[in-house]
C-alpha cells in the first residue's frame, strides 16, 4: 500500500508541476499569401469549359505587380479511344493578368477543340 501511495503522489506531483509553465503563442494576422503558379487538371472537356475566370484572377490579387505567375492547363481523357493527353502552360507578370487570361482562354479553347475529336 505504501508503494501505491508513493507512486500516486509522484505521478500527481509530476502532472501538477508539468503544467505550471505557460507557453506563449504568437499569431500573425496580416500575413499575405503569394501564389505564383496554378495548375488545372481535368479528365473531361466539360470541366475545362466551365472554368470561372473571375475566381482565377482573384487567386493572384495579393501578388506584387512584378512577380511572374504561371497557369497550367491539362486534360487527360483516359476513356477516349486514343487516351488523349494534352497540356499547355503560360506565364507572365501579375500586372498583365488580364492579357494572360485572354491568351489562356484562346489556348484552352483550342485544346478543347482538339480534344473533342478524340
Amino acid at each position: 500500500m505504501k508503494k501505491v501511495l508513493t507512486l500516486f503522489l509522484l505521478t500527481f506531483s509530476v502532472i501538477l508541476f508539468a503544467q505550471k509553465e505557460k507557453t506563449e503563442v504568437e499569431y500573425f494576422e496580416n500575413t499575405a499569401l503569394k501564389v505564383t503558379s496554378l495548375k488545372i487538371s481535368s479528365g473531361s472537356v466539360k470541366e475545362l469549359e466551365n472554368i470561372n475566370w473571375i475566381d482565377l484572377k482573384s487567386v493572384f490579387e495579393s501578388n506584387k505587380k512584378t512577380e511572374t505567375i504561371k497557369l497550367v492547363f491539362e486534360i487527360d481523357l483516359k476513356d477516349s479511344k486514343n487516351k488523349f493527353k494534352g497540356s499547355f502552360s503560360i506565364k507572365d507578370k501579375t500586372q498583365n493578368i488580364d492579357s494572360l487570361i485572354t491568351r489562356a482562354k484562346k489556348m484552352l479553347k483550342s485544346l478543347i477543340k482538339i480534344s473533342k475529336n478524340y
